[in-house]
């Protein structure tokens, strides 16, 4: 079999530049909604724990199950998205993990044992928690 190497003639050769250009800008605008995505993750974590462990403690169980059902199936919807940003999936994983780390180890324990459950210092430490979230999204802005 012999191969033959044609030179595309300069109207082909913007014709197929314009063409990787429409594609790369259609992959980013379908993948812009990532950052928003870590965002609302963020801002249902800081409502989960606040609820958790201030507004009803007695209800941990139930709502440690809501909230690992939410997570679930906001997993589920982010891999039927048309796109998924270059990264998305190590960003997620590094903030979960990094917020559930902070969760444990550091804002839990202090918070419960300074304030046990006041509803402004959990809201603070809730938040504190969220940032792993926060940051990544803002470092995933520009996927």
């Amino acid at each position: 079999m012999e191969w033959k190497l044609t030179v595309p003639t300069p109207d082909q050769a913007r014709a197929a530049l314009a063409e990787a250009q429409r594609v790369q800008e259609q992959a980013r605008r379908s993948g812009r909604w990532f950052p928003w995505f870590l965002t609302a993750v963020g801002a249902v974590s800081i409502v989960w724990i606040t609820a958790m462990e201030a507004v009803w403690p007695q209800g941990r169980y139930p709502l440690a199950g809501a909230w690992a059902a939410l997570f679930l199936l906001a997993g589920e919807w982010m891999k039927r998205r048309p796109a998924l940003p270059l990264g998305a999936g190590r960003r997620l994983t590094a903030a979960t993990a990094t917020w559930f780390g902070l969760y444990l180890v550091a804002v839990g324990p202090v918070t419960r044992w300074q304030w046990d459950t006041s509803v402004p210092a959990w809201t603070l430490a809730s938040a504190v928690a969220a940032l792993p979230f926060f940051a990544a999204a803002w470092t995933g802005r520009r996927a």
